[in-house]
């Protein structure tokens, strides 16, 4: 069985002009839409390389926006696939037009009873683990601010401000080999912070750098994001540790595109912010709470799946991995899980990717790359 999680970049865009839903050219956040022969470029680009990864499960970021408009891309463009839905009339709580979607092949998806869980039930588990966060899904975040009080400046204080998701995680259930398995769909929120300071030179120091008045509304914003990205991983975690409350070893993913940055070492190193990550994957003081990586035993060189210039950090390598499959220990090979995890099991889509692109065109596809997993059933040798 292949686990594959993609972020296939605006597919709504491309897939509303093909659809008849957009005009080519139509004024689209953050970019007009395409052309129709660009759009169906892009669309044939996908097919394409789904087949050549052929996932049996495949979760996709940034795909098109509500159940009518991804049935019909599923129908149209992936009909050996199955499109996990919710009852009807059941709020996905996604905002905006970079939806989160779950697909799985036909014939799995009849052997398997498919499903995605209520959010009522994430909200009531999350709040179970952790006081900071409310039944109705959202929570507080602190968010360092600098004022001026009379005549003395730069006080430090701290703002609260309320927070939840804009793309709520999305988790599909499904049976394989007498147990219930979970894989938590994730597109966190985003490092977009609305502007851009100047890039720093090679040569220049941070502390020189940091002095410059756009660079310090900056850095406030991408502290402030942040922050709240860090806080809806740590509400994926609390998920998770209410899973454990109820099951010794329960069979869990976490796949999806983290969205890490902007300045990602450097705000950790000058904030003392913790790596996101390391948040969600959970502390070894717990280790059988621990998350897996899907990618610990690949080689470095391999490990990404976006290439993002870091306008703080220009010495910074510009590969790095958003995107991601965790698991957690009951799919090891001590786990007891009917489905495991092997050596050598995870990848990200290199091959495949440029394959495509060769033949489609270069940015063809998207600016992330696929991650996948192989499950094995554990009996096997």
């Amino acid at each position: 069985m292949k686990l594959t999680t993609w972020n296939a970049e605006w597919l709504d865009s491309h897939w509303g002009v093909v659809s008849g839903k957009y005009t080519p050219g139509q004024n689209l956040f953050p970019h007009p839409a395409p052309q129709l022969d660009e759009a169906r470029r892009k669309i044939d680009a996908v097919k394409a390389l789904m087949a050549r990864i052929d996932p049996d499960i495949l979760f996709l970021c940034e795909a098109p926006q509500g159940e009518p408009e991804m049935q019909a891309f599923t129908d149209g463009e992936m009909p050996d696939y199955e499109l996990i839905t919710r009852p009807a009339g059941a709020d996905y709580l996604i905002e905006g037009r970079q939806w989160l979607w779950f697909l799985m092949k036909t014939p799995l998806a009849n052997l398997s009873a498919p499903e995605l869980l209520d959010i009522a039930v994430w909200r009531s588990f999350a709040a179970s683990a952790s006081p900071s966060i409310r039944e109705d899904g959202t929570w507080s975040v602190a968010i360092p601010r600098l004022r001026d009080f009379g005549n003395i400046t730069d006080v430090p204080v701290s703002t609260r401000a309320d927070h939840d998701y804009h793309r709520h995680p999305q988790t599909l259930r499904f049976s394989f080999g007498g147990a219930r398995h979970e894989i938590i769909g994730a597109h966190l929120k985003s490092k977009f912070v609305g502007s851009n300071p100047r890039r720093r030179r090679p040569d220049e120091s941070f502390e020189d750098y940091a002095q410059l008045i756009s660079v310090k509304r900056f850095l406030a914003k991408a502290h402030g994001a942040r922050v709240k990205l860090s806080s809806e991983a740590a509400n994926i975690r609390a998920y998770i540790d209410q899973r454990f409350s109820q099951e010794a070893d329960p069979s869990i993913f976490v796949v999806g595109d983290l969205n890490d940055g902007p300045g990602k070492e450097l705000l950790e190193r000058e904030y003392l912010l913790h790596d996101l990550l390391s948040n969600l994957q959970g502390e070894v003081f717990f280790a059988r709470r621990f998350l897996n990586h899907a990618l610990f035993d690949q080689p470095q060189a391999l490990r990404w799946t976006a290439r993002f210039d870091d306008r703080l950090d220009p010495a910074r390598d510009p590969h790095i991995l958003l995107d991601h499959i965790l698991f957690t220990q009951a799919l090891t090979s001590a786990g007891t899980s009917p489905l495991r995890v092997r050596t050598d099991a995870g990848r990200v889509e290199h091959l495949a990717f440029e394959e495509v692109e060769s033949l489609f065109g270069a940015g063809s596809l998207s600016d992330h790359r696929p991650v996948s997993v192989l499950l094995s059933p554990r009996d096997t040798p």
